[in-house]
C-alpha cells in the first residue's frame, strides 16, 4: 500500500518482471487506488529465464510464463497499456505521455524499464542470422533459426 494515500492513483513504465510484481504487490499489500501498468511488449508480464530453455524447447508459451492470468489484471483493477510507449514524464504536472498521445496522469510512479540486450559494436553484428536474446519475439526468432544440422555460435 502506498501508506500517505491508499487510493493514489500508481502509474508503472514497465510491464516485465518488475513492474507486473510491482503491481501485484501493490495489491497484495492492501493498495486500493488505480494502477496502470504501460508495457512496450504486446505481451502480459512474464518470466524471462525460461525463454532461455524452455521457450526454446517447446515446453513453455506466453501463457505459462505469465506472472498472472489475463483475468487477474481486471479483477484486480490494473490497466494495462500493453504496446504502449512511454515517451515523456512531466514530473511536475505528474504524466507520461505515450507515443499514442495519451497522457496519463499519476500520484506516484514506478520506474521498472529493465534493460535491453547490448549489441555489441563489432564488424558484422548487424548481419542476418545475429540474434539478441531479450524478449519473447527475441525467443520465437531464435527457436525458428534453430534446428538439426544448423551452426550456433553464443
Amino acid at each position: 500500500m502506498v501508506e500517505s494515500d491508499p487510493k493514489a492513483k500508481v502509474v508503472i513504465v514497465g510491464a516485465g518482471h518488475a513492474g507486473g510484481s510491482a503491481a501485484a504487490f501493490l495489491r497484495q499489500y492492501g493498495h486500493e487506488g488505480p494502477i496502470v501498468l504501460i508495457g512496450e511488449e504486446p505481451l502480459l508480464p512474464y518470466q524471462r529465464p525460461p525463454l532461455s530453455k524452455a521457450w526454446l524447447k517447446g515446453e513453455a508459451d506466453a501463457d505459462s510464463l505469465a506472472l498472472k492470468p489475463q483475468e487477474w489484471y481486471a479483477e484486480a483493477n490494473v490497466a494495462l497499456r500493453l504496446q504502449g510507449v512511454a515517451t515523456s514524464l512531466n514530473r511536475g504536472a505528474r504524466t507520461v505521455t505515450l507515443a499514442s498521445g495519451e497522457v496519463i496522469s499519476y500520484d506516484f510512479l514506478i520506474l521498472a524499464t529493465g534493460a535491453r540486450a547490448r549489441e555489441l559494436p563489432i564488424p558484422g553484428a548487424d548481419l542476418a542470422g545475429v540474434l539478441a536474446l531479450r524478449t519473447a519475439a527475441d525467443a520465437e526468432a531464435l527457436k525458428a533459426a534453430l534446428g538439426p544440422g544448423k551452426r550456433l555460435a553464443v
